[in-house]
């Protein structure tokens, strides 16, 4: 068997193959991670739909387990035009990176053999490799070509829209944009001149404001992320906004860990300040093991969405943006390694440098509420 290392390539027996995917971390794919395949042209433009993880194309079959990935491919029955197959695994919403799967193994009609080291990768998905014609002979070439933000992102390059989330993506957001005159939530400053917010907040709403006790301003709208539920405003004619503080490398939370969530809920009838609610912790992953979102128990009321969820150092560990109804206390954040490389795409750095100290929960509202904003969005 012949082995490869990103840029070589061999040929392949012919236009039917077959090749297999392998992962030392079991079931991982299908929950944290899976495989896509975009036929494209030789400068990479799409030539049509995407085989996305266990959804078949015409072209191809999927087959094996979530540990060991198999493919049986017919490439003269790719989309007109495609010239070229690229083999791209990536993690579902870019919820984190893909050094969670350590390594992958690729054999391609056990002829061709791939082996990747993936633990200091810190991109969401990657290009392992490329099938192509040449010469009337079909060949694999082995690729290393990353994307921090995930497969979304690298089918915008290339002019497709992606739809990366888990199949399972969960179902209900707490402050619905349908058919709404007006809608409150909450947003943070991320920059002296940007804040972000959920994306449902702002859905279909032509005119946007933010306003704390230090004032009001108008706000426009410049990155929508509708999948991961995100979005980042632009506030025009405002002094220097103070932004929230990120856990360094977009770091991850513990179980049972304690968190606060700062925000506006019900705005109008609890009062026009920033509300206070405590809890934890209390699930690593959303429904259907969503790897974008974490549970926690902290109470939120409609007008939280948008609200950042604080760990006790002060950093940001995640933004709320759902509840489950008619359960306790079940409600969802999205997880701050997703926020930070939404902002990383939008060319904006929030600071993600806590000062190591550990805050009272009194101490954690002062520090942070000039940080925080009411949104205020309404169709005129």
């Amino acid at each position: 068997m012949k082995a490869l290392t990103p840029g070589a390539n061999a040929a392949i027996s012919g236009e039917k193959c077959a090749w297999t995917l392998e992962c030392s971390h079991s079931s991982v794919f299908g929950e944290y991670a899976a495989v896509a395949l975009l036929p494209v042209t030789e400068k990479r433009l799409p030539t049509g739909d995407p085989a996305l993880f266990q959804v078949t194309q015409q072209w191809m079959e999927w087959s094996g387990t979530t540990s060991s990935i198999g493919c049986s491919l017919d490439l003269s029955r790719l989309p007109g035009g495609s010239e070229r197959l690229l083999l791209v695994v990536y993690t579902f919403s870019a919820a984190g990176p893909i050094s969670e799967l350590k390594d992958l193994r690729l054999q391609v009609d056990n002829q061709v053999e791939l082996l990747l080291d993936l633990k200091s990768n810190g991109e969401s998905a990657i290009v392992i490799g490329e099938f192509y014609r040449r010469n009337d002979q079909w060949r694999f070439r082995a690729l290393a070509e990353g994307s921090a933000y995930g497969l979304a992102a690298m089918g915008r390059r290339m002019g497709i829209t992606i739809d990366d989330a888990h199949p399972a993506r969960r179902p209900y957001s707490g402050d619905s944009p349908r058919n709404r005159g007006s809608a409150t939530g909450t947003g943070f400053a991320v920059s002296p001149n940007h804040v972000m917010t959920c994306a449902h907040v702002i859905e279909e709403m032509q005119e946007l404001h933010i306003s704390s006790f230090a004032g009001r301003f108008c706000a426009e709208v410049v990155v929508v992320d509708r999948r991961n539920d995100m979005a980042l405003l632009r506030i025009q004619d405002c002094p220097p906004l103070s932004p929230v503080v990120f856990k360094e490398g977009g770091g991850s939370c513990a179980l049972g860990e304690s968190v606060i969530v700062l925000g506006f809920p019900m705005a109008g009838l609890a009062g026009g300040g920033v509300h206070v609610t405590q809890g934890g912790v209390s699930g690593l992953f959303g429904l259907h093991n969503d790897a974008s979102l974490l549970q926690f128990t902290a109470a939120i009321q409609p007008g939280s969405s948008g609200s950042p969820l604080f760990d006790t150092s002060g950093a940001v560990i995640g933004m709320v943006t759902s509840t489950l109804p008619d359960a306790q206390n079940m409600n969802f954040a999205v997880k701050s390694g997703l926020l930070m490389a939404f902002l990383d795409a939008c060319h904006v750095s929030p600071p993600n440098s806590p000062t190591g100290r550990i805050f009272s929960t009194a101490e954690m509202a002062r520090e942070a509420h000039s940080s925080l904003w009411r949104i205020e969005a309404r169709n005129p």
